[in-house]
């Protein structure tokens, strides 16, 4: 099961799409942070004017600086940083989800391993039944009724037996999906999941969850939305320099042929009246910030009931093994006292064939039982977050990204 998480989560398509936008996300950043900059701009133009020479053209030149913009750029800035941190909350999510549907599928795969086991022993022992019943019937020691009742519960263990193969092949082709040819293989599942573990017992750290990650860095970027809204209303001041030289026929500053003009200037600008555009903006802005602040208590809420209801779940799964041991052992007994009646006349072969598929109603019980008690501690274990460290996924390099814990 490790080696099949570990091979789904280096070649799923989502996780690339997630790593992708991570990157442009990233590179927001640095557009963001390029208001800190000079912008610096270059022109070749032409054109007609009334001196001597009716036709010149100028090469331009002109560099702005913003020197104080009341918290703009840094907004835009503190915007695009946590877009990016909410983008790596979102990878964490897609490598958790691709990891406990890759688990699932394995945990599937090795049931059915099981199931498919415990169906070609109930058709192996029916079959012997079977055997011993025409052997008795030819010899006159029962009627031809007992092969005839054999055979029918021998079609029906065949049948059962195709049944489990058919769903063993169906979730081998879903990991597949996930894995490639690698889901052919024999599953083993991962000896956490067979023992107690620490996970059942430690509380969980749910702000550390990726849906909880999420939503902390959208209220982040709801607030520096808000102030950026908010700081809009207030001016922003440049300079500003800027030259021209005629490098055919007259400068249309100067009047001089090929001449040259530069000029420097400082600027304060600010929107005046927008018909009230500023004002909604903020009022939208802080009904957002306000709505994440809820949106992270959802979360936290939803997270803990989760963990809660499968951890009661794994506990109550626990304390019915021994129980289903116990039933498997009793019948078990029962099956070789039928055996030796039925041989003697004393028992029906009915009592005996139902021995037998009591027997293997039980080891299939149990096994499903096992399963599910796996089931439950690994979905517990997904629901607070700690899928990556089971994994050992910690600080590995997922498709070129490197997985902080």
């Amino acid at each position: 099961m490790s080696h099949a998480v570990k091979l789904a989560v280096q070649q799923h398509p989502s996780i690339t799409d997630a790593v992708a936008t991570l990157a442009q996300q990233t590179a927001g950043v640095d557009v963001a942070r390029s208001g800190y900059f000079p912008q610096v701009r270059v022109g070749l133009g032409g054109g007609a004017n009334t001196g001597k020479d009716s036709n010149s053209t100028l090469a331009t030149a002109s560099a702005t600086q913003m020197l104080y913009d009341f918290g703009k750029v840094d907004n835009q800035v503190s915007r695009s940083e946590a877009l990016v941190r909410r983008q790596q909350a979102i990878v964490l999510r897609q490598i958790d989800e691709i990891t406990r549907q890759t688990a699932e599928a394995a945990l599937m795969v090795h049931r059915f391993q099981a199931m498919t086991d415990i169906a070609q022993g109930q058709v192996e022992a029916v079959d012997k039944v079977l055997e011993l019943a025409e052997l008795r019937s030819k010899a006159g020691l029962s009627t031809k009724a007992d092969p005839i009742q054999a055979t029918a519960r021998s079609q029906g263990a065949h049948a059962y037996l195709g049944q489990v193969s058919a769903e063993l092949a169906q979730w081998r082709q879903k990991l597949r999906t996930f894995v490639g040819e690698a889901g052919t293989r024999t599953v083993d599942v991962l000896p956490g999941l067979e023992h107690d573990t620490l996970w059942l017992t430690n509380h969980p750290e749910f702000q550390l969850l990726p849906d909880v990650l999420i939503v902390q860095a959208e209220r982040q970027v709801a607030k520096a939305l808000l102030a950026t809204s908010r700081s809009s209303k207030w001016p922003t001041l440049s300079v500003e320099a800027s030259g021209n030289r005629a490098i055919h026929g007259t400068n249309p500053s100067t009047l001089k042929r090929n001449g040259s003009y530069g000029t420097i200037s400082f600027n304060v600008s600010m929107p005046l009246y927008q018909g009230g555009a500023l004002d909604a903006q903020i009022s939208a802005a802080a009904a957002e910030e306000a709505a994440t602040r809820e949106r992270i208590e959802t979360a936290l809420l939803q997270a803990s009931d989760q963990a809660r209801a499968w951890r009661e779940l794994a506990h109550g799964a626990q304390g019915r093994l021994a129980d289903v041991e116990n039933r498997r052992r009793s019948i078990l007994s029962v099956r070789d006292l039928y055996r030796e009646q039925y041989q003697l006349g004393t028992r029906s072969i009915l009592d005996l064939l139902n021995a037998e598929q009591e027997i293997h109603q039980a080891e299939a019980d149990a096994q499903g039982l096992i399963h599910d008690l796996w089931q439950y501690r690994l979905q517990f274990i997904a629901s607070t977050g700690r899928l990556r460290e089971f994994f050992g996924l910690n600080n590995a390099v997922i498709q070129g990204m490197e997985v902080a814990p």
